[in-house]
């Protein structure tokens, strides 16, 4: 019985302490995806804001026909190199509009000077919030990314997580708005009026790296919180035999005194004898007496009072008595 408890309580204390190391994995993972996620969102953003103020500046002295050209190709050539990265900063759009929100150059579209003439402005953009900040921004402000508020960017791409743990990007809000873009404006040369607005859509690092990283860490965690848990759970053990034989020493009893203990004992309390008598009993014992002499009246002589004075000598240097009680 002794040695099942002690059995108990190291499976209490094991599966406590297992308990405590997992949640602390689970907290500490949690946190350490979050901060990653948000120093690749600043990395990647910074990279995206350099290279869109680059573009404007540099498309500023081409708004010609010549010139869209020349845009066009380097649009292109930014696009395809970037996906060789090796953070995975894909590029996947870059447009160019004019003021009233007609396109210009674009990766998506082929420029020909016909097409260009058919071109209308896009109302849809025009009118939206995301073009409007654009527009009136501050030469060389810095613009923030917008990150699925409009429909153009729903095809968020989702980074690779292993399977069975796809739920986990559920509570990584920055993991699921990978795609995002910017915007910097275009001036005319010596002043400040907005000529156009350049447009970047890219996706912010390699998600699916970082996330293979984080997994490399969990699984070092588990297993040294694991191990921890495990020669906390001895040691807590230990204590608590420890303490439990210590206790039950100093409060046992020896097998001979408890051995011949009745499980139920019956005591009666006596009361102490006295040597004085009551005060009912004498006045009984002296009731009965008169009554007994009261019986033998025949033989016992009654004197009078006179007789019984007359009876005393007479001595002058005695002090005369006065009066007498019969006691019977």
């Amino acid at each position: 019985m002794k040695y099942s408890r002690f059995f108990l309580s190291f499976i209490l204390f094991f599966f406590l302490c297992e308990i405590l190391a997992l949640s602390a994995v689970v907290w500490t993972f949690y946190e350490s995806l979050q901060n990653a996620l948000t120093q690749e969102q600043f990395v990647s953003d910074h990279r995206a804001r350099d290279l869109t103020l680059a573009l404007a500046k540099s498309s500023e002295q081409r708004l010609q026909n010549e010139g869209y050209v020349e845009l066009e190709k380097m649009f292109g050539r930014y696009v395809e190199q970037s996906k060789n990265d090796p953070e995975e900063f894909y590029i996947q759009k870059i447009s160019l509009y004019s003021s009233d929100a007609t396109l210009l150059v674009s990766t998506d579209t082929i420029y020909t000077p016909d097409e260009l003439k058919k071109r209308k402005p896009d109302e849809t953009l025009l009118h939206s919030t995301f073009f409007k900040k654009g527009i009136r921004m501050k030469k060389w402000q810095w613009s923030e990314p917008e990150n699925g508020e409009n429909p153009i960017l729903n095809s968020k791409r989702d980074p690779k997580v292993r399977s069975g743990f796809e739920w986990v990007l559920s509570y990584l809000p920055l993991a699921k708005s990978n795609t995002v873009r910017l915007t910097a404006p275009l001036y005319k040369p010596g002043t400040l009026d907005v000529t156009g607005l350049v447009i970047l859509v890219y996706e912010r690092g390699n998600l699916g790296l970082l996330f293979e990283n984080q997994w490399k860490l969990v699984e070092w965690m588990v297993f040294n919180y694991i191990l921890f848990a495990f020669v906390v759970s001895l040691i807590l053990t230990g204590a608590f035999v420890a303490y439990t034989m210590l206790v039950a020493k100093d409060s046992s009893v020896t097998p001979k005194e408890s051995s011949g203990l009745p499980l139920f004992e019956k005591k009666t309390v006596e009361p102490k004898e006295s040597n004085l008598e009551p005060v009912l009993d004498l006045t009984e014992e002296k009731t009965a007496v008169v009554d007994t002499k009261s019986e033998t009246g025949n033989e016992v002589e009654i004197l009078s009072g006179e007789a019984l004075v007359s009876a005393v000598p007479s001595d002058s240097h005695q002090t005369p008595i006065r009066d007498a009680i019969f006691l019977g």
